[in-house]
């Protein structure tokens, strides 16, 4: 089945069948009203099962291959107009290999209310001992981590730039988003009350898009984590 780039909610069992509806469909509101979101590839602390924080580390090769094999599959025929990305060194990377490989050539956009939750001094430990820290600071949501942010900074600086990222694309999408595990969690949260349903791989996809009836929802293309990666990440539900 070949995923249309214009409707996330259609599917073609032919490609020249979805290039078609795309091609007619290009210029529509609802093509423009859509956000896709692509988690950062993969680090040398996410080879080791931990945490980047704001540790500022740049992909290793094996996030530079996940990047380019999902954007050779989702990506290279959207025509996004801007990427989005945090300061941080693995989001810039991944958004500047994802535009130079796009015909659009759009802007990159450095944006710091996008980078990931502030876990102090719990970044670059390992994620599976710190769970129990993180779960508590994710039930008691003004709590700071140490040296860090609480849940409800986090959110506060985030949720806001993405409601201002949609309403933005409604008329000058579809965009890109580059983020990190944390944000792909609060997205998910937001949206579906649930923190797991866009819990994502590095360098995994889903796409915001908004509904017939004007709610935006999403649907995850590529990397849904494995139940044992979930289990070792701290922020685990």
């Amino acid at each position: 089945m070949y995923q249309s780039k214009t409707n996330p909610e259609k599917r073609f069992g032919s490609i020249f069948v979805q290039r078609r509806y795309d091609k007619e469909h290009s210029g529509s509101t609802k093509a423009k009203a859509q956000i896709y979101c692509m988690r950062h590839g993969q680090t040398a602390l996410d080879d080791l099962h931990r945490s980047d924080g704001w540790l500022d580390l740049p992909l290793n090769d094996e996030g530079r291959k996940n990047v380019v094999i999902n954007f050779d599959e989702f990506l290279k025929d959207v025509p996004i107009k801007k990427i989005f990305s945090s300061p941080l060194r693995r989001t810039e990377e991944t958004a500047h290999i994802i535009e130079s490989g796009l015909a659009t050539h759009p802007d990159v956009e450095t944006v710091p209310e996008l980078k990931t939750w502030n876990l102090g001094s719990l970044a670059g430990g390992p994620k599976k001992p710190n769970k129990k820290i993180v779960k508590d600071l994710l039930k008691n949501t003004h709590k700071s981590a140490p040296d860090g942010e609480s849940y409800e900074e986090f959110k506060d600086r985030f949720d806001s730039k993405i409601k201002e990222l949609e309403k933005e694309s409604e008329k000058e999408g579809p965009f890109l988003v580059v983020l990190s595990g944390s944000n792909c969690r609060r997205l998910s949260e937001m949206l579906f009350d649930d923190r797991n349903v866009l819990d994502i791989d590095e360098a995994g996809i889903f796409v915001l898009y908004k509904r017939d009836d004007g709610v935006w929802t999403a649907k995850e293309l590529k990397g849904l984590r494995t139940d044992d990666d979930k289990n070792g990440n701290p922020e685990a539900s």
